[in-house]
């Protein structure tokens, strides 16, 4: 399935998760590196990396949505959208919290022995925790992606165009043998219709409709897009 979302043939929502994954990660490394080394540049490095996560979060969260409502109704692909949703917000209401826990602790930063000294044991357990709900989103918008083809334009629309081309258009059914013989079949007395007529007659609309089963095989090859 398309997506809605996207430039020149490229969705936008997978181009921009990169950045919040980044930021999150960096908040829980950098919380890390200030409890061993115990440096304040490490806990306020922190403070800005959750900051700039949100930020991206919410600039992704943008053309995300639009593709999860363009998903089919009731559809397997549409359910696993909802729980990649509900994990992204999951993380990043914690993130959002873990970054107010480290802004209150920074402007409230008192010196000590010509050091200043954070506890960092809340903020750290809040970013693993969102660190955690962010890695099961991202494992479910793999499965939008790999499984259920989510932002991915099938291999061949049409047979007299090539895959490359940005939209998608439905095929135009061509009957391959003009189907007047057919209705003169049914429409003639079958005293007046040559016996050599009537197989040739049924070879051609048994070609016709295969040739539309296998047109329309080919605009429902992700299965997954539709009702379960």
């Amino acid at each position: 399935m398309l997506s809605k979302a996207r430039v020149a043939g490229h969705s936008i929502h997978p181009m921009l998760v990169a950045f919040p994954l980044a930021f999150y990660t960096t908040t829980v490394v950098t919380l890390l590196v200030y409890i061993g080394t115990r440096e304040a540049f490490w806990y306020r490095f922190a403070m800005v990396a959750s900051l700039a996560g949100i930020a991206t979060a919410l600039i992704a969260a943008i053309p995300g949505a639009i593709d999860l409502w363009s998903l089919p109704r009731d559809s397997r692909a549409r359910k696993a959208g909802l729980q990649h949703a509900g994990f992204n917000l999951l993380a990043t209401a914690l993130f959002a919290l873990t970054a107010l826990v480290l802004y209150e602790t920074w402007i409230h930063r008192t010196m000590i022995n010509g050091e200043y000294i954070f506890d960092a044991t809340v903020p750290l357990a809040l970013a693993v925790v969102a660190w955690v709900a962010m890695v099961i989103a991202g494992s479910l918008g793999w499965t939008l992606v790999q499984t259920h083809h989510v932002g991915e334009k099938p291999a061949l629309v049409r047979p007299d165009r090539p895959s490359r081309e940005p939209e998608l258009d439905a095929p135009v059914l061509h009957a391959v043998h003009p189907l007047h013989a057919v209705r003169k079949l049914h429409v003639t007395p079958a005293a007046q219709v040559p016996a050599t007529e009537v197989p040739a007659t049924i070879d051609d609309l048994a070609a016709h409709r295969a040739r539309r089963t296998a047109i329309t095989a080919r605009l429902q090859r992700f299965p997954d897009d539709y009702p379960a």
